[in-house]
C-alpha cells in the first residue's frame, strides 16, 4: 500500500492525470473539450489517489488506474484501440520519465527513498519526471502529427 499525503492529489495526481489524458488524446489524434478535459483529469487524479490508498499490493493500483483509464476514455469517445495504445504509451512514457528522475537525482547524490519523506519536498523531487512527461508529449506530438496512424482512427 503507498501512503501519500492529501497534498499529493493537487501536488502530483492531478498534474500526473492532465499529463495523461492529453497525451491519449494526442496518441488518438482526437481534440478536447478543455471543460470536460479538466473535470476529467482532477476526477481522475483524486480517483488515482483514492486507489493508491487501499491496502493492496504494488503493482495492482496501476493496472485498476490503467484499466479505469481506458474505459474512462472509451466513454469519452475515444475508440477502443486508441484508448489502450494512448494508455499503455503513456504509461511507458511515465516510467520512462520516472526513472530518468531517479536517475537524475543519483548523479546529483540526492536520496530518493520517498517512503519518510515531506510530501512538499517528496512532490518537488519528482516534479522533473512530470517535465520529462510533457517533453515527451510534444516530441510524442510532433511525431504523431507527421505519421497517419490509420490504425487509431
Amino acid at each position: 500500500m503507498l501512503k501519500l499525503h492529501w497534498i499529493e492529489i493537487f501536488l502530483r495526481c492531478i498534474p500526473e492525470m492532465l499529463l495523461i489524458i492529453w497525451g491519449i488524446y494526442t496518441v488518438a489524434q482526437k481534440s478536447f473539450n478543455k471543460r470536460n478535459y479538466i473535470i476529467l483529469s482532477c476526477s481522475m487524479g483524486l480517483y488515482s489517489f483514492l486507489v493508491r490508498e487501499l491496502p493492496i499490493y504494488f503493482g495492482v493500483h496501476t493496472v485498476i488506474i490503467t484499466v479505469s483509464i481506458i474505459s474512462i476514455m472509451i466513454i469519452q469517445g475515444i475508440p477502443l484501440l486508441a484508448s489502450i495504445y494512448g494508455t499503455l504509451a503513456m504509461l511507458l512514457l511515465l516510467i520512462i520519465s520516472e526513472s530518468s528522475n531517479k536517475f537524475i537525482l543519483y548523479i546529483l547524490g540526492i536520496p530518493f527513498n520517498f517512503t519518510n519523506i515531506n510530501p512538499i519536498k517528496k512532490s518537488i523531487l519528482t516534479f522533473p519526471s512530470l517535465i520529462i512527461l510533457f517533453l515527451s508529449i510534444l516530441v510524442l506530438k510532433n511525431i504523431v502529427k507527421r505519421t497517419d496512424l490509420h490504425i487509431l482512427k
